[in-house]
């Protein structure tokens, strides 16, 4: 009895001791905690562009019935000149190449002028502060083509015939298409086009590529012409018994001279553009395998030649412009403007992101635009992808795109943390590779969703960065695709990064 008594005695003090002491701590909770969603922004993005103003469209559809176009740089402004009236020539002005306000005829023959018909190619360039006007046209009595020149105080003219109505440049022959070019030396020179109106090798009607010197004040010619390029190539000979190397226009870059021209009819769906290259502005030139680097697919576009070439306002990007066939299914002289961007691999050859049918970025420099060349790595799936930042939007057939599925991730590091507007993200060139939508995570903190591509080929889905919260940076952007009903893989070729001054 005693002993059972002393036990329940233990028993009632040793629960007395654990409530009369202080409270035992809680037992860990070993559940993970609850995190907190990433902060979300959503932008929707408009799949026709609701930022006019930062992106420019194919093709210029509002202006038709030209050919030939031109684009000068001058004044904080862009102009464009190109074949329209028959005896003169009309020009366009663009403040930020989303559209253009003509501004009438800025030259026109006179009683005088050497030719008094097909006004063809006219070229503006500023030069020891004038602007000069190259062209050519036809005198109808002789059927001949020759070159004329034309000077203005302002790009917008109007312009006066520089030699009182004489040709610059007047052979036997017919010669089109003038395009200057002023060379790190001081030179001057002039390409032109030999027409196969006049000019014959063989059974064949051939147009050439020919070059001739200029005198500082350009008014005379220097020396003889030489012969640059004749069509040889399978993509130059599509046109039967009449075959065209035309429209000629000439850069520099890295000590290498680019000689870009057009080849077969202008009236017909394979006219295109080529390009060949030389350490001397009158050659020897050669013509990369690359070639052509702008021809349409009769689907979309059509008859895409005669090019020129042009700055960003900031000197860091290349465009160029050209005219296709304003009615695709049917090829015609009716034409309308384009421009594409040109790009340059590490070993210098040249491509063309083009032709597009769509919304594209404004170049560098306008509207207080800056794309971002530097300073940025790209991988995808943890490996390092250095082509969707080398400023060329390539295709399938190159190889130059990287394969995406549903799972995969396209990571952008910046060097630095960077104010980001604008996030242009092309697909391979190839319908079946087009995904549905993106969504970019920013910093791993905002996603951006449904960011929408379009079936069009070489066209970029936009994604803008304007939701998100004022003056964030970007240290990472991840991209991730949202592929179509039964498609498996897709692919991205090119990303264009972009910030805006506010």
């Amino acid at each position: 009895m005693k002993k059972r008594t002393l036990s329940l005695l233990l028993l009632l003090s040793l629960a007395f001791s654990l409530f009369s002491c202080d409270k035992a701590p809680e037992p860990a909770d070993t559940a993970a905690p609850e995190t907190e969603e990433p902060k979300q922004q959503i932008a929707v993005i408009d799949n026709g562009g609701a930022y006019g103003g930062e992106l420019m469209k194919n093709p210029y559809s509002t202006i038709t019935r030209i050919g030939d176009p031109f684009i000068l740089y001058a004044n904080g402004a862009y102009y464009m000149y190109a074949t329209s009236t028959g005896t003169g020539f009309k020009c366009w002005k663009s403040k930020l190449l989303d559209r253009w306000t003509e501004l009438g005829v800025v030259y026109q023959k006179t009683d005088a002028t050497f030719g008094d018909q097909k006004f063809w190619a006219p070229e503006c360039h500023e030069y020891k502060g004038k602007y000069y006007l190259v062209f050519s046209a036809q005198n109808a009595r002789t059927q001949i083509h020759s070159i004329g020149i034309a000077v203005a105080d302002k790009p917008e003219g109007p312009f006066t015939d520089l030699l009182g109505g004489k040709a610059l440049f007047a052979p036997s022959y017919s010669v089109i298409d003038a395009s200057l070019f002023f060379d790190d030396d001081g030179k001057c020179y002039l390409y032109y086009s030999k027409d196969n109106s006049t000019n014959r090798i063989g059974d064949k009607r051939v147009s050439q590529s020919c070059v001739i010197e200029l005198t500082n004040d350009l008014k005379q010619t220097v020396g003889d012409p030489i012969l640059l390029t004749t069509p040889t190539e399978a993509w130059e000979l599509k046109s039967g018994g009449v075959i065209w190397n035309e429209g000629p226009c000439v850069f520099k870059r890295n000590g290498v001279y680019y000689l870009m021209f057009s080849a077969n009819y202008y009236a017909a769906a394979s006219y295109c553009v080529g390009y060949a290259t030389a350490t001397s502005p009158t050659g020897p030139f050669t013509k990369p395998k690359n070639n052509p680097i702008l021809q349409g697919d009769g689907k979309l576009t059509s008859g895409t030649g005669h090019n020129n070439f042009f700055f960003s306002p900031d000197g860091t990007e290349m465009f160029t412009v050209y005219h296709s066939h304003t009615d695709v299914k049917n090829p015609s002289g009716d034409r309308t403007p384009c421009i594409d961007r040109m790009v340059f691999a590490e070993d210098g050859t040249l491509s063309i992101n083009g032709p597009s049918t769509w919304r594209q970025p404004l170049p560098s420099g306008l509207n207080g635009i800056t794309t971002i060349h530097e300073g940025v790595k790209a991988e995808l799936d943890g490996k390092e992808a250095k082509l969707l930042l080398d400023g060329s939007t390539g295709s399938l057939a190159t190889g130059t795109y990287c394969k995406l599925t549903g799972e995969s991730v396209v990571k952008l590091t910046f060097d630095e943390e960077t104010p980001l507007t604008f996030v242009w993200i092309y697909p391979a060139s190839y319908p079946g590779y087009i995904p549905q939508t993106a969504t970019v995570t920013v910093n791993g903190e905002y996603r951006i969703e449904n960011v929408r591509f379009s079936a069009d080929k070489k066209s970029p889905a936009l994604c803008v960065l304007t939701e998100l919260p004022k003056d964030t940076k970007v240290k990472t952007l991840e991209i991730t695709l949202t592929l179509k009903d039964g498609q498996e893989t897709a692919g991205l070729s090119e990303i264009i990064l972009q910030k805006k001054e506010k």
